[in-house]
Order: C-alpha cells, then structure tokens, then sequence
C-alpha cells in the first residue's frame, strides 16, 4: 500500500512549484520575457522540480503497490494509467513531458528555447490534473485502510 505521507509531500512541493512557475509562464504568455532573459532559467527549473516530483510519486506507488517494473520514466505515467490510478489518455499525454525533462537535464546545450518554453506553457495544465488524480488515488486508497 503506498505511504500516503511521501505522496502528500511530493503533492505539495509540486504544487509550491506550480504557484512559483505561473507567473513566469504567464509573463512568457503575455510577451514580456525573452528567449535569453535569465528568468527563463527559472522557468525550466521549476519544471523539471515537478516532473521529477510526479516520477517520484509515480515510482512509489508502482513499488508500493506491487505493480510491473517501468523501463523508463515515461512508461511510470503509462502503468499507472494501465491500473487505474490516472486517465489513460492523461498518462499518455503526459508521459511525453518526460522527453522534455531529460532534454533539460541531459542535453541542455542543445534544446530550442522556444519550443521547451511553448511545451512548458501548453503542457503545464496536465501536471494539475495529475495532481488532482492522485490526490484521489490518495484518498481512496487511505479509505481502503479504515
């Protein structure tokens, strides 16, 4: 059964670092940061602050629960679409913001400033309604254990 604390936590560092990083996006929305203004930096980092929290979560409840082994980050959403925790057109949506993540992490040299911040800008929403799904899957599971 997954530890309900770890996943609250994770919760709510995420949702720290979604109200941090809306202004930012909104700013970036409305034309009033550059491709090389630093706060660009910011924004970046802040998303992947929360794609790693949802991979945390995911990774936890998929060892918890005893469900089949991922082969990568991407594939965590997919299972725990495959079992119900999540939408299954969510988790596969969603599961393709990961290819964003390690691009920032592994390939920063190399990424599109604008295409990483239209993805972060667009895609943002879906990490809301993940959170709202776990927050459910949270709740149902504690319910379980009364």
């Amino acid at each position: 059964m997954p530890n309900e604390d770890v996943i609250k936590s994770k919760l709510a560092a995420m949702s720290l670092y979604l109200r941090k990083l809306m202004p930012y996006l909104e700013k970036y929305r409305q034309g009033k940061m550059e491709l090389h203004d630093p706060e660009i930096f910011i924004v970046e980092r802040l998303f992947q602050l929360i794609a790693d929290a949802a991979i945390d979560i995911n990774t936890h409840i998929m060892t918890r629960a005893k469900l089949e082994p991922s082969d990568d980050y991407e594939g965590t959403f997919r299972i725990l679409g495959k079992h119900g925790v999540l939408p299954v057109d969510l988790a596969e949506k969603i599961s393709g913001s990961v290819g964003l993540r390690n691009r920032l992490v592994h390939g920063y040299e190399k990424i599109q400033r604008k295409l990483v911040m239209d993805d972060i800008s667009g895609g943002i929403g879906q990490y809301v309604e993940y959170m709202k799904y776990i927050a459910e899957f949270v709740e149902k599971s504690a319910g379980k254990k009364t």
